[in-house]
């Protein structure tokens, strides 16, 4: 299987997992049937100048799961159309991640609708603002 981490430093499996998979600098592929690891940099190789973009970065690759600390929305939803499936960091450890993960025991991330948070609604539908309508 090959598992993707968000780090900021390779140091190989000993890397510390990276808080926010879309402003991450680099990547870390671990194959754990080799048990060797690739090092991905978060930017679009036509134009590395241009910014983040795992989308770029990441296209292509088959991978049987990103781990990520923290993942948006929007990422998330363009990351599981691209076919990825995302799964919740556990801790900021990649070994400690890496072996949850080989026992199935990550839990996969979910669309929050964190855009939503606070908004109100005249519609009917519930809302979570701190006042009345």
């Amino acid at each position: 299987m090959k598992v993707c981490f968000p780090i900021t430093n390779d140091n190989g499996i000993n890397s510390t997992l990276y808080g926010h998979f879309a402003s991450t600098p680099l990547f870390l592929i671990f194959d754990t049937a080799t048990r060797q690891s690739s090092i991905v940099p978060n930017c679009d190789e036509k134009n590395p100048f241009a910014g983040c973009n795992p989308f770029s970065a990441l296209r292509g690759r088959q991978l049987d799961g990103i781990v990520v600390g923290g993942i948006g929305d929007d990422a998330l939803r363009t990351m599981n159309l691209c076919g990825f499936r995302v799964y919740e960091a556990q801790s900021g450890s990649i070994p400690e991640n890496l072996a949850l993960f080989e026992k199935n025991e990550l839990s996969e991330s979910i669309i929050q609708d964190s855009h939503l948070e606070g908004r109100c609604s005249d519609n009917g539908v519930p809302h979570k603002c701190n006042h009345t309508h």
